[in-house]
């Protein structure tokens, strides 16, 4: 990943972006011509154009927006671009174009980190993007685990910042790439996502998997390291697990060799 790209997801956590230009650089990881003021002409183009009158996600339906059922796994559905051109993708993507015209037209609209399926709150509103549709709480709660179920409604239904929305949506990427083991690909949405997370232990143990798998045991330890220096500054139960992981790895590294063979 160039250097200009990593800094513009850098900046993004000190709140200078909406989800808009969060998911701009996603689309841009993924396709380096995209530009983000060929997508906000595309969105402000698509805000104009949708009936006033409906709902947005009414107004977006009326337009052809709905989800990509035929090609669910595709990258394609990530790039924002892609998505406005076309008029398919997945919940987030599909989110982040109803969020802008919601709030072109007024309204008050949020991303909902909802487990498993992205949504939005458009005033009081709870809407599924995939069908641009409202949904009920109670039918939502009712497919999820039992243990998801217990979770506090105000975590479930947590509206999602700019970067958390950024880091989902490369979450979707991620394990595109990983399915296919395009290791040199994944790494880079790893450094996009500590970019946007820079003190997430979980994500420089991952960096460090990743080093390891392409076999370069320097940048492996030094991610390793990392991601224990961070747990230690603030202990979790979920940071038990990353130490143990990221010291198993040192250990298994040992020596000072670079090329892991």
């Amino acid at each position: 990943m160039d250097d200009e790209l990593l800094n513009a997801f850098r900046s993004c956590p000190s709140g200078a972006m909406d989800e808009a230009q969060v998911a701009a650089l996603v689309a841009r990881l993924l396709e380096p011509r995209v530009r983000w003021s060929d997508v906000e002409a595309g969105l402000d183009d698509l805000c104009a154009s949708c009936d006033s009158r409906l709902p947005p996600w009414q107004a977006l339906d009326a337009l052809g927006f709905t989800g990509n059922r035929d090609d669910y796994e595709s990258l394609e559905n990530s790039n924002l671009a892609w998505v406005l051109a076309h008029r398919r993708g997945i919940p987030i993507t599909l989110a982040v174009v109803l969020i802008r015209v919601a709030r072109s037209g007024g309204r008050r609209a949020a991303g909902v980190n909802f487990p498993g399926h992205f949504l939005v709150q458009v005033d009081d509103a709870l809407v599924d993007p995939f069908v641009m549709q409202p949904v009920d709480i109670e039918s939502l709660l009712e497919r999820l685990p039992t243990e998801s179920r217990r979770l506090p409604r105000g975590r479930l239904f947590a509206h999602a910042t700019p970067v958390s929305v950024g880091l989902r949506m490369l979450n979707n990427v991620k394990a595109v790439y990983s399915r296919g083991a395009v290791w040199d690909r994944t790494l880079d949405v790893v450094d996009a996502q500590l970019a946007l997370a820079p003190e997430e232990p979980a994500l420089h143990l991952e960096r460090g998997e990743l080093w390891h798998r392409l076999g370069l045991a320097s940048p492996a330890r030094a991610s390793y390291r990392r991601a224990l220096e961070l747990v230690d500054a603030s202990p979790s139960e979920h940071g038990v697990l990353v130490r143990q992981a990221a010291q198993a790895r040192l250990d298994e590294l040992g020596g000072s060799d670079d090329v892991l063979h």
